[in-house]
């Protein structure tokens, strides 16, 4: 039976819906060394869920590098695809079944990756989704990359929702801070970094996909729509 709570949900792809990140770190950090910068292992958390642009403008910032954006994004999707062919990964535990379960409710839903459209579509291919994600936006969808919310507000839209009436589930700092930004419900899943990593930055977090579930989400909801309804009856001063 369908809920009567009118909200959705929106994916990030790489660390919440395939356990590929560790391929994108790897990936990442092999082009940016073939153009002379060894990163530090704090950086990670600082680059993941940017654009390649965002990165590139980063790191020239941080190191003061000349960097060629064209080069790096060109390496790191030959390496990614290569490393992906000798290191297969699959979907995260719950992911089916969390889909399964939002199809069955109506719960509208999309995948939102800063990842080019052509990556996307291979990890779900590769992980055997490729079927449960008709609405996806990628990298070529929108302008301003992640800790902007662009990509959600985006997302949100393809569902015909306000980004308020969406449960945005992420990985990275990054991520959680667009979803916040997008006055979506941040939710943070510890597939990447850990919960104190992510706690200040979401509404919730959880360890995988199996603990959430649409009656979970469902009782956020209420209380956001309540505030938008007090805000749109308040007399401005």
């Amino acid at each position: 039976m369908a809920t009567s709570v009118k909200f959705g949900v929106i994916f990030d792809n790489d660390g919440v819906l395939v356990d590929s990140e560790h391929i994108s770190l790897v990936a990442y950090r092999q082009a940016i060394r073939e153009q002379g910068v060894d990163l530090r292992e704090e950086d990670d958390w600082r680059y993941c869920g940017l654009t390649d642009a965002d990165i590139i403008r980063a790191m020239r910032e941080t190191y003061g590098a000349e960097l060629d954006l064209e080069l790096f994004s060109k390496r790191k999707k030959e390496l990614y695809f290569e490393l992906a062919q000798k290191e297969p990964f699959g979907a995260f535990d719950g992911v089916r079944e969390f889909v399964a379960e939002l199809q069955r409710e109506g719960i509208p839903y999309a995948l939102a990756s800063s990842g080019s459209r052509e990556k996307i579509l291979f990890n779900l291919r590769l992980t055997g989704i490729e079927s449960l994600f008709p609405v996806i936006v990628s990298g070529e969808d929108f302008r301003r990359g992640k800790p902007d919310p662009e990509i959600f507000v985006c997302a949100a839209q393809k569902l015909s929702l306000d980004p308020s009436q969406c449960a945005i589930i992420e990985d990275s700092i990054n991520g959680l801070k667009a979803a916040r930004a997008a006055g979506g419900l941040a939710i943070g899943v510890t597939n990447t970094f850990p919960r104190d990593t992510l706690a200040p930055f979401a509404d919730l977090v959880v360890g995988s996909l199996r603990e959430l579930s649409v009656k979970r989400l469902e009782s956020f909801f209420p209380r956001q729509r309540a505030r938008d309804v007090m805000a749109a009856t308040t007399p401005t001063q």
